[in-house]
């Protein structure tokens, strides 16, 4: 009976004693927080308005899964909404898509609907699109703002560009440097340029510009494109730390929607945005920068100097170069984006009664010019 009782006592014991655990676990959070996730931001990129026509930040050329990219397509959107771009092509490769097994072959509409919703949720213009992967010639080609990808999918590239252009697409040369021994236009692409075919060049693609594609672009009257071609995560290939923006295609377009950017594209209205540089017509450069610049007047006058704020709108930084022998002007004038700088100018006289031409470093009109401009 002893025995009985010691042993009872016992496991009454331990059942209070696991009682009590589960109460106290019960009272134990069901999670701790450690650090904060990362604040999902739009970088906010600020172009001026030329002649009415706002610039609107594109990137043309991008790849997902769906080809040979490493990323879904909503992450596509995601990022460039983040690194603030108003409008995106997805461009998957049309040949040999996709090149991972596990995923759904034959339908080359994937990354767009399914990146469709997303785009919509951010307010992001996104734009139907693929590429067209030959080897030189005629090389690899881009055709956006199709109805549908997959009838491209055949083997005759003249047949597939022919198929591009009744759905409308605009049809872009991807950089026509990379993977050649020589950057050349050949006879296809003169009989593409006269078929209506052809109406674009990227001339900037990832980390390199062509020369010779921009001197094709005015040449032959070409529309003037810059992408990205990003296969990777956007930060891994342009680290935000030292790189400022992901490169892009300035459009000139009427009104911030496909088609705008659709009209803007085939009227040849484009400038090219990389890594703080500026690239098109010398008309638009201009315009830009004076749409960028506000010169205050002098507010003070001392010993023949005049005291003058200048004032930068733009996310674009400035770099000034003096052209003109003109004495106690600056020689080199950088205008940081977004910021106001001080300069001291001397009073205008009968010696210096003109403004003074200054070559913006960062503005590219030729593979030999830069914009030169009179200033002050």
């Amino acid at each position: 009976m002893k025995r009985f009782t010691s042993t009872t006592v016992f496991i009454g014991i331990c059942a209070i004693a696991i009682q009590a655990q589960i109460h106290a676990q019960a009272n134990l959070p069901k999670e701790i927080r450690v650090g904060k996730a990362r604040e999902i931001t739009r970088k906010e990129i600020y172009m001026p308005e030329i002649d009415g026509y706002r610039l609107l930040k594109c990137d043309f050329h991008i790849h997902t899964v769906f080809s040979d990219g490493i990323v879904w397509p909503t992450l596509r959107v995601n990022e460039a909404w983040e690194e603030g771009l108003d409008a995106i092509a997805i461009t998957d490769h049309i040949e040999g898509q996709p090149s991972r097994r596990a995923i759904e072959k034959g339908n080359h509409n994937n990354s767009y609907e399914i990146a469709r919703e997303e785009a919509l949720r951010r307010d992001l213009i996104l734009i139907r699109g693929g590429e067209i992967t030959r080897h030189m010639p005629p090389g690899h080609l881009n055709a956006i703002f199709l109805k549908d990808v997959t009838p491209l999918d055949q083997p005759d590239y003249m047949k597939v560009l022919e198929e591009a252009h009744r759905q409308g697409a605009f049809i872009f040369w991807n950089h026509p440097g990379w993977g050649v021994n020589e950057i050349k236009w050949y006879d296809v692409h003169e009989t593409l340029l006269k078929n209506g075919w052809l109406n674009g060049i990227e001339v900037f693609n990832e980390l390199e510009w062509y020369p010779t594609a921009l001197h094709w672009v005015n040449e032959r009257n070409l529309t003037l494109i810059a992408n990205s071609d990003v296969h990777d995560v956007t930060d891994r290939l342009y680290d935000p730390l030292s790189v400022p923006h992901r490169p892009m295609t300035l459009v000139l377009s009427k009104e911030r929607s496909e088609e705008g950017i659709r009209e803007a594209l085939f009227a040849r209205r484009t400038i090219i945005y990389f890594f703080n540089t500026l690239m098109g017509k010398a008309e638009w450069l201009e315009k830009f920068l004076f749409a960028s610049l506000e010169i205050h007047p002098a507010h003070y006058t001392e010993n023949n100097q005049r005291f003058v704020h200048v004032t930068n709108r733009s996310s674009v930084p400035f770099t000034l170069r003096r052209m003109d022998v003109a004495d106690k002007y600056p020689d080199n004038i950088s205008i940081p984006a977004r910021q106001t700088i001080l300069l001291a100018l001397p009073v205008p006289d009968a010696v210096n009664p003109h403004p003074v031409a200054y070559e913006v470093e960062n503005m590219i009109v030729t593979p030999t010019k830069k914009l030169s401009v009179k200033l002050f």
